[in-house]
């Protein structure tokens, strides 16, 4: 009895040491597995055609909508809001070649930013070539490029630097305008890194905007900044990730 029940132990052993073996190596393929997907994001294929009227349909709205909010602070003033916007932080106004100088210089400051962060920020570099591989990819010609680079540069800063930024106000209003910016900048490919740095670039345009007292001037450096950020990242990165724009949802 003690042998046959020794003999059972050891058998019972044997039985849980391979059912351990088999549930490790199932975890492994499984925890790869998820690590795989985690790396590669199916990005939906698009149509030169689809991004440009979303582009155009979703700038036309975000303008809209910051006009709009310009324009009834300016009929119903609200104190707790700064009164009229266009008054506190007009479209355009002021220097023009102040303005001229402190957009070129903000531009300049974005675009040196994401060259220096593409190189050593790997998170960050990898939601832009997925971002950047499914819109740039499909276009064609500068017109194209030109159309998604200051179409949403127009509406965006209308909205956040010329409606959100003047009813907060001042360094309160950059900051607030900044975070809700970058926040809306996850997404389609682009990650939390990315809606970071987007805040930061907010704030660098927020700034702008109470430096020259104009929209205008944060407008154009948005424009600028797009422009040259699609144009490095086409002649550097581009054909490497044309592969990635190209996956289709299953």
């Amino acid at each position: 009895m003690r042998c046959f029940a020794r003999r059972n132990r050891r058998r019972r052993t044997r039985e849980e040491e391979q059912e351990a073996l088999e549930q490790e190596e199932e975890g492994g393929c499984s925890s790869s597995a998820v690590r795989e997907e985690a790396k590669t994001t199916t990005m939906p294929t698009v149509t030169r055609d689809g991004v440009l009227t979303s582009c155009a349909t979703t700038s036309a709205s975000l303008l809209g909508i910051g006009l709009v909010a310009r324009a009834l602070s300016g009929a119903v003033p609200v104190s707790a809001l700064h009164g009229d916007w266009n008054a506190a932080l007009p479209l355009a106004s002021g220097d023009a070649s102040d303005m001229i100088v402190a957009a070129c210089a903000a531009a300049g400051a974005v675009t040196l930013g994401r060259i220096a962060l593409l190189q050593v920020w790997e998170e960050f570099a990898a939601s832009t070539d997925r971002s950047n591989a499914q819109v740039l990819n499909v276009l064609e010609g500068p017109l194209d490029v030109a159309q998604v680079a200051v179409l949403p540069a127009i509406g965006e800063e209308v909205l956040f630097r010329g409606a959100l930024l003047p009813a907060i106000g001042g360094a309160p209003g950059v900051a607030i305008s900044s975070i809700v910016f970058g926040a809306l900048h996850i997404g389609g490919g682009r990650s939390a890194a990315f809606g970071v740095w987007a805040s930061m670039v907010g704030a660098c345009y927020g700034t702008c905007a109470l430096h020259t007292g104009s929209v205008a001037a944060p407008a154009a450096a948005h424009a600028m900044a797009n422009l040259a950020s699609a144009a490095y990242w086409m002649a550097t990165r581009g054909d490497s990730k044309k592969v990635d724009a190209e996956e289709k949802v299953e």
